[in-house]
């Protein structure tokens, strides 16, 4: 894996549905640039950054404006950092390096989520979102595309997909930004049938 040549100065946000690899990428990227890294939803829960707990979706309801602080409070501390969550819209705008949505093919996904042991309905529930590429959409939307870029890590191995995160932040590698990852047009219409068939069952 190539040095790279200089360090971030901000928040290199790493966002994607959940399953798609996001802590082991984050956790391999704050060994080679010799940053922390942060588990948004970890963090949300220790330091008790929610609203309520959502039964129905078996996730937390957070508190917004608390997590922004608490991202602005850890950049003050910490300096600069990587961020994992599927959410990394959340980060401030004039802290964000860039945000880096990590995308999976569904079937895959469908194959991960299941194997962690998840609902059929909250695995049918995070497959639509990286169907629909809702984490890349959130980003754009509140950043604009010149600080969102998408990376499909299917069938890649961690150390390949932080390789060509780093080419991306350093200039080494050009890049298409926003979004330009469409699984409605990509997928053959079998694999679009399979998935389709699959979040329909489980509703």
């Amino acid at each position: 894996m190539p040095s790279p040549r200089r360090g971030i100065v901000r928040i290199l946000a790493i966002s994607g549905t959940p399953g798609v690899g996001k802590s082991s990428i984050s956790k391999r990227l704050s060994e080679v640039l010799g940053v922390p890294w942060i588990d948004l939803s970890q963090a949300v829960i220790e330091n008790k950054l929610y609203v309520e707990f959502d039964d129905l979706r078996a996730s937390y309801i957070i508190d917004e404006a608390r997590v922004r602080e608490y991202l602005e409070r850890m950049y003050k501390e910490r300096g600069p950092y990587i961020l994992a969550s599927h959410y990394a819209e959340i980060v401030p705008h004039e802290l964000l390096e860039l945000i880096v949505v990590i995308r999976l093919h569904p079937l895959h996904l469908i194959e991960r989520l299941t194997r962690r042991g998840w609902s059929c309905r909250k695995v049918a529930e995070n497959v639509e979102a990286e169907l629909l590429s809702v984490c890349t959409r959130n980003a754009v939307d509140e950043h604009g595309d010149e600080m969102v870029v998408e990376i499909d890590a299917t069938g890649r191995s961690v150390d390949d997909v932080v390789s060509e995160i780093l080419s991306i932040v350093f200039g080494e590698k050009s890049v298409e930004h926003g979004h330009r990852i469409d699984w409605l047009s990509q997928l053959s219409s079998e694999e679009l049938t399979r998935v389709l068939s699959y979040i329909e069952a489980c509703r």
